[in-house]
């Protein structure tokens, strides 16, 4: 039996190498050149623990990368308040660095009144005047403000641009050939280059491709062993920073170039969960036309379409956690795909 419920919401916006953070408010959100993400929007209020000459902490999040903020100290923070709480999972930050050093970062997210922890403490290798790091990867929530605690190391604390965002997911999939394997993935708009990590033991990999954008999450990796399995994993790469990594695929390349039924491993995700009765696939189509698929219980389908429904009627959060259980694992004790509601174009329930 398969029932279908059917929605469709107004695009919010549609331009993104990440999904953007979440708003309850109906501000614009604006990017900036070289990094992830988007600044914070207008209305946001931002204070720095100290400031030197004319270099002050609005300079942080003016969209220009050639202004900065300095505390005149080797040690400070800088707080911004949002107009309204925004849901996003990492913090993007270009720092001015002269001379070339070491400056660690710890990021608090304003949660009910309070400032919480929502990073490690992060330390970058500075190797320019301006250097645009890797993305620090925050607890995934909605925030009204953040501050970032930082040691500037040999000279003083200066940050040119400040921006927050939602890494999207890679969905990665393998398929057997003779002497090789198919990858398919979907893209990410604005990745530059993507990494191809495998191996013939599950998260070590020996070996690794570099991929053009342009192969458009399809591409057949050659001269492999019929009969041994190998495990992938794709990493999108923005200017040379890897960004986002997907799950990781076993796939057992054989002479026939299928899969063989007798393979624990058949190129799918590691770990599927089996069907156990009572439950459904749900395929979520975002609103870039990329569809996701989980196998769930009919109890957390029928939660996430009634969050779905809360939402549309103008209550509850900007986003709901999927549970992928044992699908897609990898290294890590669980994963969880964050639906974001401005971001979902229909959905499919088929009951099994």
């Amino acid at each position: 039996m398969s029932k279908k419920f059917m929605a469709t919401v107004l695009t919010f916006l549609l331009v993104s190498i990440m999904v953007l953070p979440s708003a309850t408010h109906a501000a614009t959100l604006n990017t900036v050149e070289g990094m992830l993400g988007f600044s914070p929007p207008e209305g946001t209020t931002v204070k720095g623990s100290s400031i030197y000459s004319n270099y002050v902490a609005e300079n942080s999040i003016d969209g220009d990368i050639g202004t900065f903020w300095n505390a005149g100290t080797y040690k400070g923070n800088i707080e911004l308040n949002f107009p309204s709480a925004i849901e996003f999972n990492f913090v993007h930050i270009t720092t001015a660095a002269l001379p070339v050093r070491t400056v660690s970062y710890t990021i608090y997210g304003l949660e009910g009144g309070k400032w919480v922890q929502i990073s490690e403490n992060t330390t970058h290798s500075l190797k320019a005047t301006y250097t645009t790091a890797p993305p620090i990867k925050v607890k995934q929530g909605a925030y009204n403000g953040i501050r970032i605690e930082a040691d500037g190391g040999s000279s003083w604390l200066a940050f040119n641009e400040i921006t927050l965002g939602t890494f999207e997911t890679i969905d990665l999939t393998g398929q057997p050939q003779n002497s090789s394997a198919k990858l398919n993935w979907n893209t990410i708009k604005e990745a530059t280059n993507y990494k191809i990590n495998y191996g013939t033991q599950p998260n070590k990999y020996s070996d690794s491709i570099s991929v053009e954008k342009d192969t458009e999450g399809n591409l057949v990796v050659p001269n492999l062993t019929n009969g041994t399995t190998y495990y992938f994993q794709v990493v999108a790469i923005f200017n040379g920073v890897e960004t986002v990594i997907s799950n990781e695929v076993a796939v057992t390349p054989n002479e026939a170039g299928t899969t063989n039924p007798d393979e624990s491993s058949t190129g799918e995700p590691s770990n599927p969960q089996s069907p156990s009765g009572n439950r459904a696939i749900l395929v979520v189509t975002m609103t870039t036309g990329l569809e996701k698929e989980f196998d769930l219980s009919m109890k957390e389908v029928n939660d996430f379409i009634s969050w779905y429904e809360s939402k549309q009627a103008g209550s509850g959060s900007a986003s709901h956690a999927i549970n992928k259980h044992d699908n897609n694992k990898g290294p890590f004790s669980s994963r969880k795909d964050y639906m974001l509601f401005d971001r979902i174009l229909t959905f499919e329930v088929s009951e099994y």
